[in-house]
């Protein structure tokens, strides 16, 4: 079967190898970075170094992205120097570029072993849809609430309008913060909140949430499979601040869940 610019990536990868044999084993990444450049640039190869790519929600800025290298105008390259093999988050990052950048084809590489690896990537956009569930809010919220909650749920939607589903969780966050500021909302992050047991304080730490308007929690997961952790975060988070309003999402693969939450607050 072909591979996608299989004569492209062959000219890449031995880059990768001729960096790694004159730098040596066990340098920092910017190291291999700028002499990858530099022998790019002798041998004329059309690559370019950290070419920004911005995302935009509601005609602001919300992110610039930072890929490695661009080949070609369409190979994104992520380069590593870490003496371990790559996992989940790298590979993550690297969808993150391509899915920005519409490209197809990612390399992702690892110069921190005792030769190069080099791990080929296709990403292939899925199809992606949205739910909702809003039954914990029918007939309960009402006046300012529900505009507010309107408000976060219009926010979540233009997300998705622009740039659908499917971002690491970092992303993710930076395209929604971005949404709730357009639509006029005011966000308190990560807010401090005790954590008890037998009525002791146990320890002060923040919580995983966004704070809307000192009425609403959200809370966000990206690339579940299903979205009941982030429910059930919001719910514990709800309890926790005494607030009555949350909204859930998760940005999954392939689907955004949106599930409005109610806490009998004391």
């Amino acid at each position: 079967m072909d591979l996608v610019n299989r004569e492209e990536t062959e000219q890449l990868i031995r880059g990768f190898f001729a960096v790694q044999n004159e730098v040596g084993l066990g340098r920092h990444e910017e190291a291999y970075h700028r002499a990858y450049a530099v022998w790019t640039a002798e041998q004329a190869l059309p690559v370019v170094s950290k070419p920004p790519v911005p995302l935009i929600v509601g005609g602001r800025e919300a992110i610039v992205l930072y890929p490695d290298f661009v080949a070609w105008d369409q190979i994104v390259l992520e380069m590593k120097s870490v003496a371990r093999v790559l996992g989940p988050s790298e590979e993550l990052q690297l969808f993150d570029y391509l899915r920005a950048r519409g490209d197809r084809l990612g390399l992702l590489v690892n110069m921190g072993l005792d030769r190069v690896y080099v791990e080929r990537r296709v990403y292939d956009p899925p199809q992606t849809e949205i739910s909702e569930d809003w039954s914990h809010w029918t007939n309960e919220i009402r006046g300012k609430d529900r505009e507010m909650g309107m408000a976060i749920r219009n926010a979540l939607r233009m997300v998705y309008e622009s740039h659908r589903t499917g971002y690491s969780l970092a992303v993710t966050e930076k395209l929604v913060l971005t949404s709730l500021a357009v639509n006029g909302l005011t966000v308190r992050l990560r807010p401090l909140a005790n954590a008890t047991f037998h009525q002791h304080t146990v320890h002060e730490s923040a919580l995983d949430c966004f704070v809307i308007e000192d009425r609403f929690v959200l809370t966000m997961t990206a690339q579940f499979d299903n979205h009941e952790f982030s429910k059930s975060l919001g719910l514990s988070y709800m309890k926790t601040l005494n607030l009555a309003w949350g909204v859930a999402a998760n940005f999954g693969r392939t689907e955004l869940q949106i599930n409005g939450l109610r806490f009998h607050a004391r």
